[in-house]
């Protein structure tokens, strides 16, 4: 494909893939032709359209092999599934570059303009999903081409063969290829010669349907939301109820999004329940809808529903809001995108006579279909030993906490980045390998209030808790003699108040849910082997130890491992070893500053510096099912300075 072709397709993915009001759950496709429209690049299937680049997310296509999919006449008389394997072969065989496997949709971009755009962007969906062609008559000028309208059609080589066929019909009516295309319950295609008047065509009738259903939208209702004690245990009872079904912990939200509460307040509500509004909203959302009347009863309606093909994943309590539900992080994030984009594809439609799902046999194809699931399988999270799991990490705005929670990202966790230091832990959650799979949380671990409420935002936000990792703390440095006595109290609230609070919390929660757990408390190798002017760091690190080795007694039967790693002196990004603290250091060992960390570094066995990501892997072991057998232990990460016998 020619560089100028690819700039244009990696500009419109990009600026149609960052706006949730176009694009939902990694949806959408864009394509751009070669000059001679020989052959032409699409975005490859389940790839973001934000991710695209230069060398990843699309595949070239030869557009006349392409075509002549179209006129297979021997695939009509196909049994479904054989058919779209079928076309799926065809489009494979008609690769010639690029990386990854066709779309679906890409029949429709060959026969198309130079420049492609297809999104599922709400307004436009409020068309289609509720008055439909009526509307596109309002909406068009005087003088000017109106859209073409497609009654809703199954995606792949039906719709292909719907949009040829109704696409001849109007250049016989108008004198060329329609540029603007609305889908009944699926969205819109708009096709101009280059990227700038592509972009700006759907622009303009994406505001066109927006400015038309914000004249009639009646107002987003507010829901009455959930009090935190009900919240928990609401929460707890979903897990079970899916771990039941699936074998494994699920990720909830009650969302804070105020469009989808309000769904839960009006007529929205039974729409969902008896059905989805696209392809889309099947495969992330499922085929309908849970609705509840109270928290108390989400539970039990849910239970029911999860052994359906196309599970629920949204479920709407009246009155109170609305809970997303999937088997990963980023799924549920996708899920609760779409369930957003269906509450304002309602209201929006309710003022113009409102909405109609997909009918029972056109949901029953998309619950059936492969291809469209396919996306769904590449969103989720891949094979890493903490996938599936939330995990809590205290201190994680610098230093050891940092690292441990970023390793604990790469090991396939979701994890709550929880700080005093609130955009420090911004900074470090958006620094993670999956900013999809982080969340910056602020909690001040000396305040019970705090702690408690960052608990629960973390429950609000991914439904449970599966790992927690106490490393906040502080380490003055004074000579006995000289130790001031308000460093002493403050080094006792942190080291040790501190990870009281967070276990006990932590606690509550892990028996509330009845699956177990894993608490990790980041001790020292000063907690084994006292050092030199640390009187305040030496009794708090030895304490959390035995703390650790109580709690691991009594939290075992409820399958709660409670376990300690005990690092040597880790230098990098820490707060801890800051120039002052190395200063002292240095003059307690009658050293120059620049002579600390290697001299630290000779006293180990190894004589090897220990780095954040040696102690985050100690402790991804630890709260991995690798460990299962081993709580109340302390793992010593020293490159062998301590030795425990």
């Amino acid at each position: 494909m020619d560089e100028n072709s690819l700039v244009q397709l990696i500009e419109i993915s990009h600026v149609v893939g960052a706006n949730p009001e176009y694009v939902q759950a990694a949806g959408g496709n864009t394509s751009v032709k070669s000059p001679l429209g020989r052959t032409m690049a699409i975005k490859a299937s389940g790839t973001a359209l934000t991710l695209m680049s230069e060398t990843d997310g699309w595949v070239e296509m030869d557009v006349a092999a392409v075509l002549s999919v179209l006129d297979r006449a021997d695939l009509a008389a196909l049994p479904v599934k054989e058919r779209e394997a079928r076309v799926l072969e065809c489009l494979h065989s008609a690769v010639i570059g690029g990386h990854g496997r066709p779309s679906v949709e890409t029949a429709l971009h060959a026969m198309l303009d130079r420049v492609v755009v297809h999104t599922h962007a709400v307004a436009a969906n409020a068309l289609n999903c509720g008055p439909g062609a009526q509307t596109l008559t309002e909406l068009t000028l005087p003088g000017e081409l109106p859209p073409l309208w497609i009654p809703y059609t199954d995606p792949g080589w039906c719709l292909a063969i719907a949009v040829r066929t109704a696409a001849e019909a109007y250049r016989k009516q108008h004198g060329g290829v329609p540029a603007v295309i609305f889908m009944e319950n699926h969205g819109v295609l708009v096709s101009a010669s280059g990227a700038a008047e592509c972009l700006a065509l759907h622009e303009e009738w994406v505001a066109r349907c927006e400015r038309y259903f914000s004249q009639t939208a009646p107002p987003v209702r507010p829901a009455a939301g959930a009090a935190p004690a009900a919240l928990r245990k609401t929460m707890a009872e979903l897990r079970r109820v899916w771990r039941e079904a699936f074998g494994a912990s699920p990720f909830i939200r009650f969302s804070g999004d105020k469009e989808l509460s309000g769904a839960a307040c009006g007529e929205a509500a039974d729409l969902f329940a008896a059905g989805s509004l696209t392809p889309d909203h099947i495969v992330y959302c499922g085929a309908h809808a849970v609705v509840a009347e109270s928290l108390d009863e989400l539970p039990a309606k849910l239970q029911p529903a999860l052994s359906e093909k196309s599970p629920p994943r949204v479920a709407l309590v009246r009155n109170a809001g609305a809970f997303v539900l999937a088997a990963d992080a980023v799924k549920l994030g996708a899920a609760e995108d779409l369930a957003v984009a269906g509450a304002k594809i309602v209201r929006l439609a309710t003022g113009r006579g409102g909405a109609h799902n997909l009918a029972p046999a056109s949901a029953g194809f998309i619950v059936n279909w492969e291809a469209e699931h396919y996306r769904a399988k590449l969103m989720g999270a891949g094979h890493a030993p903490l996938a599936g799991k939330v995990a809590l990490v205290t201190g994680a705005a610098s230093g050891l906490g940092c690292g441990i929670a970023l390793g604990l990202v790469e090991a396939g966790a979701a994890v709550a980045f929880c700080d005093i230091d609130d955009r420090g832990a911004e900074t470090a959650a958006a620094s993670s390998a999956d900013v999809r799979r982080a969340l910056a949380v602020r909690m001040d671990v000396t305040s019970e209030e705090s702690v408690t409420a960052a608990f629960d935002r973390v429950l609000s936000h991914w439904g449970g808790i599966d790992i927690v990792v106490c490393a906040a703390g502080i380490a003055p440095a004074y000579e006995l003699v000289d130790m001031p006595v308000d460093k002493w109290r403050l080094a006792l609230e942190i080291n040790l108040t501190g990870y009281f609070l967070v276990a006990r919390e932590a606690a509550r929660i892990m028996r509330a849910q009845g699956d177990g757990g894993s608490m990790v408390m980041l001790s020292s190798k000063t907690g084994l082997d006292a050092s030199k002017a640390n009187s305040a760091y030496n009794a708090t690190k030895a304490g959390e130890l035995h703390l650790m080795r109580g709690w691991a007694l009594e939290l075992g039967p409820d399958g709660i491992r409670v376990n300690a790693v005990a690092p040597g002196n880790v230098f990098e990004g820490s707060k801890i070893w800051n120039p002052e603290y190395i200063k002292t250091a240095a003059r307690k060992k009658g050293i120059q500053p620049e002579e600390v960390i290697p001299y630290y570094t000779s006293l180990t066995a190894l004589k090897r510096e220990i780095k954040r990501s040696d102690i985050a892997a100690a402790i991804v072991f630890l709260s991995s099912d690798a460990a299962r057998c081993i709580t109340g232990q302390t793992l010593v990460v020293d490159s062998g300075q301590v030795m425990v016998r």
